[in-house]
């Protein structure tokens, strides 16, 4: 039943119609509610309100663009081409560098071989898109109110997620797909969600360097700057939070923000365990098909280790279950995503 609450700003006002949806007996007609709550989303829709909302998130969106030049790296767990002499001057491993002289960063298996690849420059959005944003998108496409509405334990958690309109959206994939292309509509440029290899790309600043261990502004972990500590974390998360408002902290030094430790990215790419062993090196995509769609960054609550941006994650694009054996899928919570734009020169 598409009756919308005020909540979170994505409402359909129930007072205006719900007269209608009475019947002289006092019964509610459902298919007579739905009806009517989709006609009064479309004209919302088509209201200038709604037009000046969308007017303000395209401004926004393409002042809050990073670009990112072209260049080339290594994509993986480049910790096996450092030898202790890299380490010690920091020098970078080139294309003709050879695995087994140096330590792997992370004991994950799917981020090696570590594989050199050429981008082509692209721009991404600085800030993970949030619900505030996410409610103009819904608003604009007449779409139901998100997080969705319902009673049970499912949609509760969804809504507690929710604690302000600055915090990361929680979508599913095809939420995050579905949004960065309607941006592309929206400003004729190509929009889209990242890839992995880009997202990886520009949370190595580019470079593949030891003493850069996180993608922030120093590449160290300092609390309080490049994250919250303990106790900011928890009164920015409150009781029932899943994440905290973007841009509280320090950016990397390519503008970002929030790329470790506050929640899961969608990315475009389709899961594979060995994808960095097949594929094209140059603009690499990941495979055609999957059962899962990679995950990059980290969620609050977690510790951190060296080289996170490195890690690969991945989940089932549609349904989430905390254990495989789960009978009741989980709420996207954690998992928000931010937008490119897969042109090669800035667009500023």
């Amino acid at each position: 039943m598409l009756l919308s609450s005020t909540r979170g700003g994505g409402a359909y006002p129930v007072a205006r119609f719900i007269g209608f949806c009475v019947l002289a007996n006092g019964v509610l007609s459902l298919a007579g509610c739905e009806w009517w709550a989709q006609r009064q989303a479309r004209k919302l829709a088509q209201a200038p309100e709604t037009q000046a909302k969308v007017d303000a998130l395209k401004g926004k969106t393409l002042k809050q663009l990073s670009h990112v030049p072209g260049g080339a790296f290594w994509l993986g767990d480049f910790g096996v081409l450092m030898d202790k002499q890299a380490k010690d001057t920091d020098a970078r491993p080139g294309p003709d560098a050879k695995s087994g002289a140096g330590l792997q960063f992370t004991i994950d298996e799917d981020n090696k071989p570590p594989r050199w690849v050429e981008l082509d420059g692209f721009s991404i959005q600085q800030y993970k898109v949030t619900y505030g944003d996410f409610d103009v998108y819904v608003q604009a496409n007449a779409l139901p109110a998100h997080p969705p509405k319902g009673n049970d334990d499912f949609h509760g958690i969804w809504q507690d997620a929710r604690t302000g309109d600055d915090v990361p959206a929680g979508v599913a994939w095809q939420q995050a797909k579905d949004y960065c292309l309607w941006l592309g509509k929206l400003t004729g440029l190509p929009f889209d969600l990242p890839t992995e290899a880009q997202w990886e790309f520009v949370a190595s600043n580019r470079i593949n360097s030891y003493r850069q261990p996180f993608p922030t502004k120093t590449g160290q972990i300092i609390e309080g700057k490049s994250h919250p500590t303990f106790a900011q974390q928890k009164k920015l998360l409150g009781r029932h939070g899943a994440l905290y408002p973007v841009g509280r902290y320090e950016p990397s030094p390519s503008g970002l923000y929030d790329l470790v430790g506050n929640g899961f990215e969608w990315m475009n790419d389709w899961y594979a365990p060995d994808a960095y062993q097949h594929g094209p090196s140059q603009n690499p995509t990941g495979p055609v098909t999957g059962k899962e769609k990679v995950l990059r960054g980290k969620p609050a609550h977690e510790d951190f280790s060296p080289f996170p941006h490195v890690m690969r994650y991945h989940k089932d694009p549609k349904e989430h279950r905390v254990a495989p054996t789960d009978a009741e899928p989980f709420p996207f919570t954690r998992e928000s995503f931010r937008c490119v734009v897969n042109r090669p020169d800035s667009i500023k």
